[in-house]
């Protein structure tokens, strides 16, 4: 890997630190204001509904300006964006002003993710094992990011220093713009004059337009429930989870929903993510060895397993030591196995770049398109589900998204030549249609 990839990888992993402080910060914030009050599900689904749809329909804009203006100008925006959001977050507790700050951070996101995958796809357009590395290190640095540094750190701020710390966290943004800056060279482009000549005769309008006849042809769409659905169900977890264990909402039958303090929580969402870390490590390392949508497969099966055991964990994990640690290491297995689906899902989205190589940002921000669309849909079903049964109304929700999930993916196997057209199966010389029954 060269340097420009290097550096955008630890941008990445400095930027997600920052967003992931002040998402587990403002949960806090949010149960502060609302325990005993029973709006906290809802306050806190409103919030993260108003970040993912500034995401989702600022990658649509941001992807096409990235591919008409450069990837890195657009790389800047993200941290800027990040920066005042979360200083405005540290100076308020109304609900409008920190949904606002919400919208803003939202389009953070919006504007960092096309851009970073774009430049992913194009560095590593000839370079199948190159792009597994990358694809991983890209969502491992994420998931480090997000899931395990974020919240361990954020739960140590908020219990040292409440919400002056949201003013500490700009200075993290801040390291991340300079990395982008400094560190990141834009791809060179050998048909540069060609692009250029593509978008000049067109108004942002037309290039909107033109983005969202490309992301909804057949090959996108094949792919695009399972990722919804496997989007809404972290997201639903992720979101209403730490409120419930919180103790936000009380319910003494269920064992998971108990008071836990912040910073345990956070050490508690670290041990998680270390473990679908070394997940995606290794589905790295073996990405050029498998078809994508049987690590998918794998994947959605493993959340199916973790379904049943998060159920048997909130009814009988309190009985008896030895069954905890038991369903525990059930729990740590399916993790480690669920962690396969997002370097796929990613991998994919790039295969599918290779026939827009003009529009490469814009295709790649269907990531974040995804992302937002299916975290929106999580969170709106994560509120209704949590307001009504606590944990177990997330379990409920998450076997629906399952099924819809489950039934698109075996349609998407079953069209995957479709998807990829005339490429080049991974691990293989022959044509994706013809090889596709001797792969994995």
């Amino acid at each position: 890997m060269n340097r420009s990839i290097t550096s955008m990888l630890v941008a990445t992993f400095v930027l997600r630190v920052s967003t992931a402080i002040t998402g587990f910060m403002l949960v806090n914030l949010v149960n502060d204001m609302t325990t005993g009050r029973g709006t906290g599900p809802a306050t806190n689904a409103l919030l993260t509904g108003g970040f993912y749809t500034t995401e989702l329909t600022g990658a649509i804009v941001f992807g096409v300006l990235a591919d008409r203006y450069g990837r890195k100008v657009i790389m800047l925006i993200g941290p800027a964006f990040g920066a005042v959001a979360v200083f405005l977050t540290g100076l308020t507790t109304h609900i409008p002003v920190l949904f606002f700050t919400r919208l803003l951070e939202g389009g953070s996101t919006a504007a960092s993710i096309p851009s970073t995958l774009g430049f992913i796809a194009a560095e590593t357009a000839h370079d199948e094992k190159l792009r597994g590395r990358v694809v991983s290190l890209f969502e491992l640095v994420s998931l480090a990011g997000m899931l395990a540094i974020g919240p361990a750190v954020a739960g140590q701020l908020w219990e040292r220093f409440g919400r002056p710390a949201f003013f500490l966290n700009c200075g993290l943004y801040m390291v991340a713009l300079l990395l982008y800056a400094y560190g990141v060279s834009e791809v060179p482009r050998e048909d540069k004059a060609e692009i250029e000549s593509h978008h000049s005769d067109r108004n942002l309008g037309l290039e909107v337009r033109r983005y969202i006849q490309v992301a909804t042809n057949r090959k996108v769409l094949l792919f695009t429930p399972t990722w919804l659905a496997i989007n809404a169900i972290l997201g639903l977890w992720a979101l209403q989870a730490p409120l419930l264990l919180r103790g936000n909402i009380t319910d003494t039958s269920q064992f998971l929903m108990q008071d836990v303090g912040a910073g345990n929580l956070g050490i508690g969402e670290a041990g998680l993510a270390v473990v679908f870390g070394i997940g995606i490590l290794f589905w790295g390392a073996v990405y050029a060895h498998f078809r994508r949508t049987t690590m998918l497969l794998i994947g959605v099966g493993a959340f199916v397993v973790m379904s049943f055991d998060i159920f048997a964990i909130n009814h009988f994990g309190g009985t008896s030591t030895e069954l905890l640690l038991a369903l525990a290491g059930v729990a740590i297995g399916a993790l480690f196995f669920m962690s396969g689906a997002t370097p796929a899902a990613l991998g994919l989205l790039a295969d599918v770049s290779e026939g827009f190589e003009e529009d490469r940002s814009a295709i790649m921000g269907l990531y974040s398109v995804f992302l937002g669309l299916g975290q929106v849909i999580g969170a709106v079903i994560g509120g209704i589900a949590a307001s009504w049964k606590g944990i177990d109304g997330l379990i409920v929700a998450t076997a629906g998204l399952l099924i819809v999930g489950g039934m698109a993916l075996m349609n998407l196997r079953a069209n995957e030549g479709a998807v990829l057209g005339g490429m080049t199966d991974v691990g293989s010389e022959l044509p994706l249609v013809a090889a596709a029954g001797e792969h994995k």
